[in-house]
């Protein structure tokens, strides 16, 4: 398609912004692989995260890498500090014990729909699940798997179920 008619039937996308994506993922490819490293207690939790060395690391710019850090952050798996950059998040025992408790719930409500709905979509549900793992991961080492966590999880989600059965109205 020549870019004159690209331009035409679609005027909001041009070379500038096609090439502006890029770095989006770009981002997102950082992000991914700072997550693994985390998660993995390559980057323990409490250490501070250094975005200039992580770009000449990686050959970028810190900007992707700020984005990276920034995604992260979000998820909680790094710490924003005020003038004095980020560091992987230490969970105190009280979140640990919030964490253990939303995969426990996650755990028997996608049980749930699996038995009442099974086209139904779970995809929010699954990706909050994911996210709580991640967090246990994160405070409980590299020997943690989420397989470990999905088992006990099943047997939780199976024994909440089973008390929800028993104590419904007939």
């Amino acid at each position: 398609m020549n870019t004159n008619l690209c331009m035409t039937f679609f005027p909001a996308i041009s070379s500038k912004s096609a090439q502006a994506m890029r770095p989006h993922s770009l981002c997102i490819a950082i992000a991914d692989k700072l997550r693994e490293r985390i998660l993995a207690h390559q980057m323990p939790p409490g250490s501070d995260v250094n975005d200039g060395a992580l770009a000449q690391e990686f050959g970028v710019s810190r900007t992707p890498v700020r984005e990276a850090m920034k995604l992260l952050c979000h998820e909680g798996l790094l710490t924003a500090h005020a003038r004095r950059g980020m560091t992987v998040t230490e969970l105190s025992p009280q979140q640990v014990d919030e964490a253990r408790q939303l995969c426990s719930l996650l755990a028997t409500r996608l049980q749930q729909l699996e038995l009442e709905a099974p086209d139904s979509c779970r995809e929010l549900t699954h990706a909050m699940y994911r996210l709580a793992q991640a967090r246990l991961q994160l405070s409980l080492g590299p020997g943690f798997t989420t397989a470990v966590l999905d088992r006990r999880d099943q047997d939780v989600a199976t024994e909440n179920l089973t008390r929800l059965e028993v104590d419904a109205p007939h």
